[in-house]
């Protein structure tokens, strides 16, 4: 599995239309063009998964979030970025492909000059919510989101930030994370109950907290 930074437009259509299929949204072309976009390709070539980082305010997760127009103008939102677009096939998840593809996102966040990250996902895509729980987020809003282009109807979300400074930490605290992306899921544990985990997803809404009006100015400690 190969890694490429997207920049052509054939390119950028091509990410875009494949992980619609994945992330029920079509993210616009223009946001795109102004972030870095990774893409994921098998060795036949073809794409199969990738991600993106939105470096530049306005941020969509960001604009989704109803009310949010008294916050755009504070000035630690220049030290934010946002992770967007983020799928990766499941035929592809074997082996060291998956371990591969998150250490690159981790790697890409790390070394970014940016110390907040921001993200969404639908309560529907519990595995996410597993996935970015490892890095010890804050919650700045769950609830309905307002229709953005590209969405094909409202969605319950939850709308996060992590901290850069977190993510090291929260990685060697958990091991498990990578160890479980490197061994089967029949061989870690062969009676594991298929039950979907949608119930333990929070249905309550959940208003903008200060952890949004006061992004940057005193950051929460790792829970140890």
């Amino acid at each position: 599995m190969k890694l490429k930074k997207l920049k052509l437009e054939k390119d950028l259509e091509i990410y875009r239309h494949a992980i619609e299929k994945h992330i029920d949204v079509l993210l616009p072309l223009e946001y795109l063009k102004q972030g870095k976009v990774y893409g994921y390709f098998n060795e036949q070539n073809e794409i199969c998964g990738g991600f993106t980082i939105i470096t530049k305010a306005p941020f969509r997760v960001l604009d989704s979030i109803p009310n949010f127009e008294k916050f755009k103008n504070d000035p630690h939102l220049n030290k934010t970025a946002e992770i967007t677009g983020v799928w990766l096939s499941k035929k592809d998840k074997r082996k060291f492909a998956s371990l591969k593809f998150w250490s690159n996102l981790i790697l890409t966040v790390m070394t970014s000059k940016k110390k907040y990250f921001v993200y969404a996902y639908s309560s529907k895509k519990t595995g996410l919510q597993n996935i970015y729980s490892r890095a010890n987020p804050e919650v700045l809003f769950r609830g309905e989101t307002k229709i953005l282009p590209g969405m094909p109807s409202p969605d319950h979300e939850s709308v996060e930030v992590i901290y850069r400074s977190r993510i090291i930490i929260q990685a060697l605290k958990n091991p498990d994370f990578f160890i479980k992306r490197m061994i089967p899921k029949k061989i870690r544990n062969p009676h594991t109950s298929q039950k979907s985990h949608y119930e333990n997803f929070e249905s309550t809404i959940m208003p903008i907290t200060d952890t949004l009006a006061q992004l940057g100015r005193s950051e929460p400690k790792v829970n140890r």
